[in-house]
């Protein structure tokens, strides 16, 4: 098809008209996974193939170049706001994010997006900074998961990440397999730019907005894959001039004069005019087509200081760490969208969108790198969202970072001023509560220790480790032992080994607490060496972006809580998580995957050595999104051979905390004994299921049954001593435990 079409303008005006009203037996195999998965599985114990859509979506994201919430119709900010339908329908048919940050400008942002990492960790921290050649960008990822390798992908519009100047093939050797647009991160007129397609390049006297919509056409009409597709708008970025007047309403003239001494009504008009773009290209889908389309919409800093409505942000704009040059429009309509019409409050980091996209198009991953997944924000408003966003950068401009939670903020510059912010009462930014007389040191101190988490790197970026020094645990021992998660706020650090890979990883767990709750934020990596066993697990680790919160006045609920595929069932204090259930039943599929039903009998157990879920010496494995979790006991975390009372190890979800095995048993320490015993004789029937043959001999956790005073533990495999209950490790079934005694936090859903 031809590049850009002879007739633009007049299917511009019907493009106007159409959007204008939108305002047998068991058979064993050694390799078996937790999630059910062999060694090539893709699964990590948490969905199931029945859960998996039966048609992948086209995934469109499209990205404005300096649009802020001030320039939004979607936003009750300002009074003057852009007329922008085809937004305004997206909207009414989909979520508006009311909480999204990126960072002050548009390359770090991008970087940001493509890498799912910060600055700090790809070292992509200011204007023109290139992104690191060995960066495992989106589309890469794509490629190279099993579950998604099948999605076209291509970039069209700004690029802004090959430094300067930019390499033509820049986008290439990023994974990228097709890219046509603006390499650098201005053009310098929209009506004469240069236009580089697959690393060749040329003069376009297209109108920007235009040219990159009739690409984005050209692209998708040549797809008969499930696609991704990064557009990327110049607009309404400086230049600011007078768009073609069909793609509109703004009243204006073109005269220089004009332009410098109202420069907001022309950023206005650009921004419609790509409104009026994408409308276009929406349109331009077959039905079946746009109904199997996401569309995700960001813009990538805030307004330009010169075009913001400082009757909206007076403390500042785009190139600051102010919600002016944070907070940015964000929208979700289309295919996967059910809310329709609301607006969210889920805090969201530009950093998301990797795994959001990723775990759309399929992939099993939901947190990668500093990135984790929204999707679940799409259909359900209840789910588990960040505790805190941040952002850094590095400028001219303005140098620190800045992280924030529900309610506040907190900035500091790379000289170490600080500024906090309650963004709930004062969302102008003020007011600085460190200027005041009231203490807030706690708050500063919560901030400051996730944000020392975050910004402690092995990676290409710089390490800024050296803010507050964190706790090193590598191949500590445990040995406090209050129950009060409250008392082991800090951050933590460790580096361990993959034993079979010899590689190393650096582990980050920070704990704090507000509003009654302890929230932990740490990567997932142990503090102890892993991967010891004969066999190399069938995965490999990667860093997690766990975010988990528990109570810190636990209480029995009404009934148990029984443990669920999908469910975590608690965090260790080295920040690897507790995991216990395999997604592998007897005559369910290959027996390797697939169960998600908890109804359903004759599940698995991982400990089972005959089953070949490969444990290492900690009895722990690496699921299938590289997250390293615990099935039995964690010996390395405490004493598990000498007679001496053991220490919280860990909190349950329900925010008991959890215990090693010694307990004091009036003057005797000895080991907590659990009160399940194995069955005897032929495994029984279960009505209307298979059933294994054989006798209960500990395949299966239906093997065991609970016997009230057997051992020392309830049948949740706890206890109170000395008046605090906790859950105990134990050597036998159940391991850690079997049910929650107190209600499970949702962040472990």
């Amino acid at each position: 098809m031809s590049l850009y079409r002879l007739v633009t303008i007049i299917c511009l005006s019907f493009i106007l008209a159409a959007c204008g009203g939108g305002g047998g037996s068991s058979s064993i195999t050694p390799s078996i996974d937790d999630s059910g998965s062999s060694d090539t599985g893709t699964d990590p114990g948490t969905d199931t193939d029945d859960s998996q859509p039966q048609t992948q979506p086209n995934i469109l994201l499209i990205i404005a170049d300096d649009q802020g919430l001030d320039a939004s119709a979607q936003y009750d900010l300002s009074d003057n706001p852009p007329v922008t339908p085809t937004l305004d329908q997206l909207a009414q048919q989909g979520i508006v994010f009311d909480n999204a940050w990126a960072t002050p400008a548009c390359t770090t942002t991008r970087s940001s997006m493509i890498t799912g990492k910060y600055g700090v960790n790809t070292g992509v921290l200011n204007v023109g900074d290139e992104l690191p050649a060995d960066s495992i960008t989106l589309q890469r990822f794509l490629a190279e998961d099993s579950n998604t390798n099948n999605y076209e992908s291509a970039v069209i519009g700004k690029w802004h990440l090959a430094g300067t100047p930019p390499e033509a093939n820049h986008p290439a050797t990023m994974g990228i397999d097709y890219y046509a647009g603006h390499l650098r991160g201005t053009i310098d007129d929209y009506l004469a730019w240069d236009l580089t397609i697959n690393g060749v390049t040329s003069q376009s006297n297209v109108y920007h907005s235009t040219a990159v919509t009739d690409l984005a056409i050209d692209w998708i009409d040549d797809q008969t894959q499930p696609w991704f597709l990064w557009l990327g708008f110049a607009a309404p970025h400086t230049p600011f001039h007078l768009p073609p007047s069909s793609l509109h309403s703004q009243t204006l003239s073109g005269t220089d004069q004009d332009i410098a001494a109202n420069p907001r009504d022309y950023y206005l008009a650009a921004i419609e005019a790509m409104d009026t773009e994408i409308g276009r290209l929406l349109n331009s889908m077959s039905e079946t087509q746009r109904d199997n389309t996401l569309i995700l919409y960001i813009g990538d800093n805030g307004t330009p200081r010169q075009v913001v409505d400082t009757e909206v942000y007076a403390n500042g704009a785009k190139g600051s760490f102010t919600e002016g040059g944070l907070r940015v429009p964000m929208v979700a309509s289309g295919a996967g969208v059910t809310r329709q019409n609301v607006r969210e409050s889920a805090l969201i980091n530009s950093t998301d969108f990797f795994a959001t996209i990723a775990s759309v198009a399929g992939s099993t991953a939901t947190a990668i790198e500093d990135s984790q997944s929204f999707a679940g924000l799409l259909t359900d408003s209840s789910t588990a969202g960040r505790q805190y966003i941040y952002s850094d950068f590095e400028g001219d401009s303005v140098s620190g970072w800045a992280i924030r939670d529900a309610q506040y903020k907190l900035i500091q510059s790379i000289n170490g001023n600080q500024q906090l912010y309650d963004l709930i009462s004062d969302p102008q930014e003020m007011s600085n509560l460190l200027d005041g007389n009231g203490d807030f040191s706690s708050v500063v101190a919560r901030l400051e220790g996730v944000a020392t988490t975050i910004r402690q790197t092995d990676g290409s970026g710089s390490d800024n480790s050296g803010d507050t020094a964190a706790i090193d645990i590598t191949g500590e021992l445990f040995t406090q032992r209050s129950s009060n998660c409250e008392d082991y706020i800090a951050a933590y650090q460790s580096t361990a080994m993959d034993v079979f890979r010899s590689v190393l990883f650096t582990g980050n767990l920070t704990i704090s607490s507000s509003n009654g709750k302890c929230q932990f934020q740490a990567n997932g990596v142990p503090n102890h060496d892993f991967n010891d066993g004969q066999q190399g697990f069938p995965n490999n680790l990667s860093e997690q972006s766990y975010q988990y919160e528990i109570t810190t006045s636990p209480v029995f609920a009404q009934s148990n809580t029984e443990l669920a595929i999908g469910d975590d069932n608690g965090l260790m204090l080295n920040g690897v998580k507790i995991d216990l259930l395999a997604a592998a039943c007897f005559g369910v599929e290959n027996e390797k995957t697939g169960c998600g039903n908890m109804a359903q009998p004759w599940r698995f157990d991982p400990m089972f050595a005959a089953n070949g879920f490969r444990v290492d010496s900690h009895n722990a494995h690496v699921q299938p999104n590289g997250s390293y979790h615990y099935h039995g006991s964690p010996n390395a975390l405490f004493a598990a051979e000498n007679p001496v009372e053991s220490p919280v190890i860990g909190f349950a979800a329900d925010g008991f905390p959890i215990f090693g095995s010694w307990f004091n048993d009036n003057g005797t320490v000895r080991k907590a004994m659990p009160s399940f015993q194995l069955m005897s004789g032929a495994r029984a029937a279960a009505a209307g299921y298979a059933t294994p043959s054989g006798d209960y001999d500990g395949t299966y956790r239906d093997d065991y049954e609970f016997v009230q005073g057997l051992g020392d533990l309830d049948e949740c495999n706890g206890m109170a001593v000395d008046g605090v209950y906790g859950y105990f490790i134990t050597e036998q079934y159940p391991y850690i435990m079997a049910c929650l005694k107190g209600q499970m936090d949702p962040t472990f859903d």
